[in-house]
């Protein structure tokens, strides 16, 4: 889990709203640092009163009781308050995001208490799944998920162009059926392109391994079991399916700096004009980013972008400095809103 994931779920832990998966994960978390030095121990007095004050009114909020201040004095009393500490240092350590990458899309909830996706903008829109993992939706992209995970696999259906960063879970693989294949997932980052109006379907894999078979294929109905007919792909690799021929070709040396907008790279500005900040994001993330409107040239910002990808950083845009972005292919246009 990383860092921007975990700020996420603290968030719905302290509201009350995760799942019962994702309170597991907070849960399996907090058991690995419950032993590490206090989480204020390096902040100066006042950020501390701070902190202190911000966590009781979180907790008090979600337990709904009028508890005297003189509670809080023992900083690290309970699990709750440990909890909240660690949400609200990853706020003082950060520059604060608001996440508006779902606030466009559109949801749909079927009788089968499946979640349906679509992303309906010319923006990159970011899901998080039940079991913590995240898919980032091109435009016209959509997907379908269950509110919550059978024991055996972790199965999502997909339409258009996704990547995915899957939390890895080796007993409960992650499967994903698409027009045309069905891709199987061992814990790894990687991109789908497979939609009904194209004669082929991609899977490029960035980190860890994927199976990818024909759908309705013998491989695709053994499940979560390997089986023979699937390719197997490791990191840089990639597997193309043709329509035409019905064959599964697979390539040992993908380029994939088309997926290099997803790396998480660390990013700081200080009073940088937006065309300096676009000079390095196109350089860091090998990008085709481009400014419409020229009053932008002059917009100026101060920010910490530690840890983003190319799609967070555009909402930090966005947030701090009025205008919005389409993504076309490959290209990226800023333009400014009213």
């Amino acid at each position: 889990m990383n860092e921007h994931q975990l700020s996420e779920l603290l968030d719905k832990y302290l509201d009350g709203t995760c799942t019962s998966e994702e309170k597991q994960a907070i849960d399996n978390w907090f058991e690995l640092h419950e032993n590490e030095p206090g989480f204020t121990e390096n902040l100066p007095e006042d950020k501390k009163e701070q902190l202190k004050r911000r966590m009781f009114n979180a907790i008090s909020r979600r337990d709904n009781v009028n508890t005297p201040k003189s509670v809080i004095k023992p900083l690290y009393k309970s699990r709750w308050l440990k909890i909240a500490a660690a949400a609200v240092l990853l706020v003082f350590a950060k520059v604060i995001i608001i996440d508006t990458l779902l606030a466009p899309a559109k949801f749909i909830e079927t009788a089968a208490a499946d979640m349906v996706i679509t992303n309906r903008t010319k923006n990159i829109i970011k899901q998080l799944l039940p079991d913590s993992s995240v898919v980032w939706l091109s435009p016209e992209a959509s997907l379908s998920y269950p509110k919550v995970f059978r024991a055996a696999s972790r199965n999502v259906t997909m339409q258009g162009e996704c990547f995915f960063e899957v939390t890895k879970n080796a007993r409960r693989p992650f499967i994903i059926s698409s027009e045309h294949i069905v891709t199987k997932v061992w814990g790894t980052s990687f991109r789908v392109l497979d939609m009904k109006n194209i004669a082929t379907a991609i899977v490029t894999v960035i980190t860890g391994k994927v199976s990818v078979s024909k759908k309705g294929s013998d491989a695709d109905r053994s499940g979560a079991k390997l089986a023979a007919g699937e390719v197997m792909l490791l990191p840089k690799e990639e597997v193309v399916y043709s329509k035409n021929t019905d064959l599964l070709t697979a390539s040992r040396q993908a380029d994939i700096s088309a997926l290099n907008i997803y790396k998480h790279i660390d990013l700081s500005f200080e009073n940088a004009r937006l065309t300096e900040i676009v000079d390095v994001l196109n350089r860091k993330f090998d990008a085709h980013i481009k400014i419409q409107n020229e009053v932008l040239n002059k917009a100026v910002m101060t920010a910490d972008l530690t840890g983003l990808n190319l799609p967070e950083v555009l909402e930090v845009l966005k947030a701090s400095m009025k205008l919005n972005y389409e993504v076309t292919n490959d290209l990226i246009v800023l333009k400014k809103t009213n």
